[in-house]
């Protein structure tokens, strides 16, 4: 077993090797992302000389960073005046932002860490970033060296003529500030900024950290001065006033001697928080005030941030290895790919709140965990839509949490009369609409997702308990889905496209309803399902594609809604259907514009990145997968761009159509290839019945009413799995072992069977005649390949879906180690993903350099327009031992998942409550 982990951890270094660098940064790079208010960019592609903005790109949020080295200041962030570092490079993880920069005789690594948890709810829920700072002299000599950084209070509110309070305060272990609206405004926002928000900036403290609070350019200019040696006095400023009144601000400094390196890093700790975060007004009317889920693990700010600072070699030691399953598995599509997914995951998981409530005894309620999602980027929140187009990250990160975003919206739609025939589109000001508008894209929808979640997770609590509703809106799409002359969807109306999500969200319930026991419903909506398909396919393909209005043969669209059949596995639309669709698209790429494919003939020039991406998830043919890759990789890395990750956009000029939507979680359909390639697990917690309606073929009904006990039900099949499988784990193993070496695989004829090809080696920029404009493309024109679902170890294959108070686990097995247990930390052992480390990605999962020439730039009061692209002749070429290294790898991962689903199913409770902590 170690002989041929060890061959398989070699066998993907050497196929790594071939992989390309990343590219150079987009137009703008994400700092801090952690919840839906807490959402800051800097613009022009990382260069100093900018100032950080929120998503919205029409407010600077304050924050600088500076280094003084012997005597001389340089400004490493912000646009303050004075020097300015320059920019060697910036490196996008998908959870870290790295800034290489030089200062005089210094080179710096200034890295923003927006840590994602997968494993732990406290974690994750917890509004707070790591900025840290690390330096090296570039001619070998000591130097004097301080450091400094401050926030202003433009956080708290989008209106600066708002009045400000502020405190500082000091503790044995760390310094922190906070500031707020001296009279905060619940539940409201000004240009989107939430007016109930306080900020907060912490340091660890040691004797050689000061700290103060005062006027900008006083605090600033005290460090730069020579009188004071780059030290602050540790004094606050007493006097609130509004937020651009001599601009207020709260700095820590440190001095750091006489070096000519900085190893430890610096680390400054910043937050947004807001309490409650949401006002959850239920279906049968009653306000929840809920607030975020750490506050069930802290009774005060100060111990959060202390436990949160402290913790901080262990997050960065959990963020690298996330970084590398990422990416490692993104990797094995394209580098294009690989960039994509890097830069989308902040903003997907950032989008959300994940909250709890207190119970009537005043002591919060850990069992009572919702998810809500703002749709970043629009004015919509806990929409449908966005989550759809979110859910493929979701599930391949964590696919309780998918529960969680879903149980919101069902719990809300179950107690909502009108809900229990049709699904509402959103609980926010979307809520209301009663018109036709969305019900067939709502039902379909949710439906879909419930059983993708199910699928992923093992966990049937959701489709058993709001059986009814799901059932009732099946029926409701089996009569309407159809023919929808008034229903419109988000991106047009009486389209194949949107009747097709509808079908395949009957035929879905048809699954759901044998998986509870419901054979009679299974078999009523399997039947209607395939005579609507027939129906559909009579009207919808009326040549070599799927037109995207009915009776036009000339229109077309990007199919999108096939994705759900793929995701789910249903095998319910034809491959012949995929395969003529993925020709079609074949032959629209040569003439796209510069940045792609519109979403539909009757907008021309309109490109969706999220529908383009679900679409790619769909093809067969995996060079029009890339080049579809490739498209939306081009307008991302657009460096002329100064706005947040678009999903909307022009063909032609790649600026930003309608909101834009700017650092939108509907980038998650980004991870849709991935999400493919995922394990569908035995479902548990699905109860024969269905919540009391058996049999029949149609009806409606409201769930939620009469609740089976989920958890004694799981216990006891839990309590049988963990008994059978301890008595029978080496006779099951080496029966399957025997089973799988007999097996001959058949050759991948189907397209739909994974090979695996390796990319190329260089960086190809392709100006191709066949194209309008160039893009870097790795499909057709350039290195691709493919992942192979046994090379994805996907944290769904070995996690529980519900963590457990007494069952938590995190990943530190490569974590710093510290003397005892850290009050942020788990004593509980560890279920880690395998992390695999390789050239590509070394030891801290960061992309290794590029062999061109590295790109710089000098102090700019402007946003930059840079480009760069080389030209090599990419390889497709196998090396001799791939196929060794091929079944060596898939019974080595094959095992591994074997091992960690037995761990999964004994440490799986879904009645319990979620991670706590010493």
């Amino acid at each position: 077993m170690i002989l041929r982990l060890l061959q398989y951890i070699i066998s993907l270094v050497f196929v790594l090797s071939f992989v390309r660098a990343q590219a150079p940064s987009p137009g703008a790079v994400p700092l801090a992302i952690r919840s839906p208010h807490f959402n800051c960019w800097l613009p022009g592609s990382g260069l100093p000389g900018n100032w950080p903005n929120y998503w919205n790109a029409n407010r600077i949020l304050g924050w600088t960073g500076f280094i003084r080295i012997d005597g001389v200041t340089w400004e490493w962030l912000g646009n303050s005046p004075g020097n300015k570092t320059t920019l060697v490079k910036a490196e996008i993880t998908p959870t870290r932002t790295i800034l290489t920069l030089t200062a005089g005789p210094m080179q710096l690594e200034a890295t923003f860490l927006s840590p994602v948890e997968p494993t732990d709810l406290v974690r994750q829920s917890f509004p707070f970033i790591y900025m840290s700072l690390t330096a090296k002299a570039t001619d070998g000599a000591s130097h004097s060296v301080q450091v400094y950084s401050d926030i202003s209070a433009e956080w708290v509110s989008g209106d600066s003529g708002n009045t400000v309070n502020w405190s500082t305060t000091p503790g044995n272990d760390f310094v922190y500030h906070q500031a707020q609206r001296a009279s905060p405004a619940s539940m409201q926002e000004i240009n989107d900024l939430a007016e109930d928000a306080t900020v907060y900036y912490a340091m660890g403290n040691s004797p050689n950290m000061t700290w103060q609070t005062g006027t900008d350019v006083v605090l600033r200019g005290q460090f730069s001065g020579n009188l004071t040696g780059g030290r602050l006095s540790n004094t606050e400023d007493k006097n609130p006033r509004s937020i651009s009144n001599n601009w207020p601000v709260f700095a820590h400094s440190m001095d750091l001697g006489s070096i000519s390196e900085i190893s430890t890093p610096v680390v400054w700790a910043l937050g947004l928080v807001r309490d409650p975060t949401i006002r959850y007004v239920t279906g049968d009317g009653s306000t929840q005030l809920r607030s975020s889920y750490f506050w069930t693990q802290y009774k005060t700010i100060g111990d959060a941030i202390g436990a949160f600072i402290k913790d901080f070699p262990n997050a960065l030691q959990r963020a690298i290895d996330l970084d590398k399953k990422i990416t490692s598995d993104a990797l094995l599509i394209s580098q294009n790919y690989a960039d994509l997914v890097s830069l989308s995951v902040r903003q997907t998981v950032g989008s959300v709140d994940i909250t709890t409530s207190k119970g009537s005894d005043g002591q919060w309620n850990t069992s009572d965990i919702l998810i809500f999602m703002k749709s970043v980027g629009d004015t919509s929140r806990q929409s449908h839509g966005i989550h759809v187009r979110a859910f493929p990250a979701y599930l391949y990160l964590n696919a309780s949490w998918a529960g969680f975003l879903l149980k919101s919206s069902l719990q809300h739609q179950s107690a909502t009369p009108s809900a229990s025939t049709y699904a509402i589109p959103d609980l926010g000001i979307l809520h209301h609409l009663t018109a036709h508008s969305f019900r067939s894209e709502g039902s379909g929808n949710m439906i879909t997702m419930a059983l993708a979640h199910a699928q992923s997770s093992g966990d049937g609590s959701l489709i058993s308990t709001y059986y009814p509703l799901l059932k009732s809106w099946a029926s409701y799409l089996a009569t309407n889905a159809l023919n929808q002359t008034t229903f419109i969807t988000s991106d047009g109306q009486n389209n194949p496209n949107l009747a097709i999500k509808g079908i395949i969200g009957v035929r879905t319930m048809g699954e759901i309803s044998k998986i509870v026991g419901q054979t009679n419903d299974s078999s009523h909506f399997k039947d209607q399902a395939s005579a609507m398909l027939q129906d559909w396919e009579n009207r919808a393909i009326p040549s070599n594609h799927i037109a995207s209005v009915y009776g036009q043969p000339a229109s077309w669209g990007l199919i999108y809604n096939l994705f759900s059949d793929r995701l789910l596995k249903l095998n319910f639309i034809t491959q012949k259907i995929y395969s003529d669709q993925t020709n079609f698209y074949a032959t629209q790429i040569p003439t796209a514009e510069n940045f792609g494919l519109p979403y539909d003939s009757d907008t021309i020039d309109e490109v969706k990145s999220h529908w383009t991406m679900l679409t790619a998830a769909t093809t067969t043919d995996n060079g029009t997968r890339d080049d579809l890759v490739s498209l939306v990789h081009t307008r991302a890395w657009l460096n002329n761009s100064t706005l947040p990750f678009l999903t909307d956009y022009n063909a032609v000029s790649g600026v930003a159509t309608g909101t834009g939507g700017k650092s939108s979680p509907a980038q998650g359909a980004i991870f849709a290839p991935l999400a493919l390639n995922l394990p569908q697990r035995s479902i548990t917690g699905s109860v024969p019945g269905g919540g009391g309606d058996n049999g029949g073929s149609g009806g409606s009904g409201r769930g939620g009413k009469s609740k089976p006990n989920i958890g004694a039900i799981v216990g006891g099949t839990v309590a049988g799995i963990i008994g059978t499988t301890l008595l029978g784990l080496s006779l099951w193993l080496w029966q399957r072992r025997q089973k799988r070496k007999e097996f001959t695989p058949t050759p991948a004829t189907d397209p739909f069977s994974l090979h695996l090809e390796i990319p190329g080696a260089e960086d190809t920029y392709i100006s191709h005649p066949r194209y309008k404009g160039p893009h870097n493309s790795q499909g057709r024109y350039g290195a691709r390949s493919t992942p192979t679902p046994s090379s994805l170890s996907t944290f769904n294959a070995m996690l529980p879906p519900h963590p457990t108070s007494s069952q938590h686990h995190h990943s530190n097995s490569q974590s710093t180690s510290t003397s005892g247990p850290l009050p942020w930390s788990s004593n509980e052992p560890s279920i880690s993903p395998v992390t695999l480390s390789s050239s590509e990605y070394p030891l801290d999962g960061r992309p290794a350099p590029r062999d061109s020439k590295t790109r710089t730039s000098s102090r700019s009061q402007s946003n930059p327009m840079t480009s760069s692209s080389s030209a090599a002749s990419p390889s497709d070429t196998i090396p001799p031992n791939v196929d060794v290294t091929r079944n060596l790898r898939n019974e080595v991962e094959n095992l591994r998942r074997e091992m960690a689903e037995i761990r999964a199913q004994r440490l799986y409770d879904i009645n319990e409550a979620p991670p706590q902590y010493n």
